[in-house]
């Protein structure tokens, strides 16, 4: 795009970004949402022990792990710590994935439980994953994710915390970019409910709808307050090509 174009953009972007208000309802949606995850990862993961269930294992371990990578890169972005904490949301994008392939059918959730490195590495990276998932993921996204936030890369120098000269955009897209991957996250594991969650089962002792997900009307109001009040919560916020 023309240089002043871009410049516009950096200036429009940057302006919303400033608005203190959606910056605390991103933040709030950082905190929550790995909490509740956690906590009902924790709750399945005991079910499904006791049951010797390998799927709603392997199902709770995912969500589990996302909810620990969330509330790990959240710590480093409160200490400025942009590039370590861009590693872990590249990590949470996977778990995504995950989390997914899982919503659609419990074997992807047991054959992941009981992988092997050579089973991971075969059918579980994230191109593996992308092609057997029935919904579509942004290719493009996760490669901007990998460059930043993956193996060592020149492109991740806009996210070092010493450096603001490389970086055009303010760093709290950083916390946009966190909240709307934790949004699609605990969509993903709503999803699978049904497939996981005892109290999603009529035919279950436990069963009590109402009841699953744990904080899920919490969750709903953070959300539908966050992207009442902040116009860049949508996901296509921040255009190719402009952060470099």
């Amino acid at each position: 795009m023309a240089a002043d174009l871009k410049n516009q953009l950096i200036d429009e972007l940057n302006a919303r970004l400033a608005d203190d208000r959606a910056q605390a309802l991103r933040e709030r949606v950082a905190q929550k949402i790995p909490q509740l995850l956690a906590d009902n990862g924790q709750r399945l993961s005991i079910h499904h022990w006791l049951e010797a269930d390998d799927a709603g294992i392997g199902f709770a371990t995912a969500t589990e792990m996302a909810a620990e990578l969330a509330e790990g890169a959240r710590r480093l972005f409160d200490a400025a710590l942009w590039y370590p904490g861009a590693a872990l949301v590249r990590q949470l994008i996977e778990c995504n994935y995950l989390l997914t392939l899982m919503a659609d059918d419990r074997k992807e959730a047991e054959a992941w439980k009981t992988s092997s490195h050579e089973d991971i590495v075969k059918r579980f990276m994230p191109r593996h994953m992308r092609e057997r998932a029935k919904h579509g993921f942004r290719l493009s996204e996760y490669q901007t994710h990998s460059d930043v936030g993956g193996h060592p890369n020149p492109a991740g120098r806009v996210l070092l915390r010493r450096h603001d000269e490389w970086r055009p955009i303010s760093p709290r897209s950083f916390w946009l970019d966190l909240a709307q991957h934790l949004a699609e996250t605990w969509a993903s594991f709503e999803s699978a409910l049904p497939l996981y969650d005892p109290r999603m089962n009529p035919a279950h002792q436990l069963y009590s709808p109402a009841r699953s997900p744990e904080g899920r009307e919490e969750i709903h109001q953070v959300l539908l307050q966050w992207r009442k009040h902040d116009p860049i919560a949508g996901r296509s916020s921040i255009p190719n090509g402009l952060a470099g």
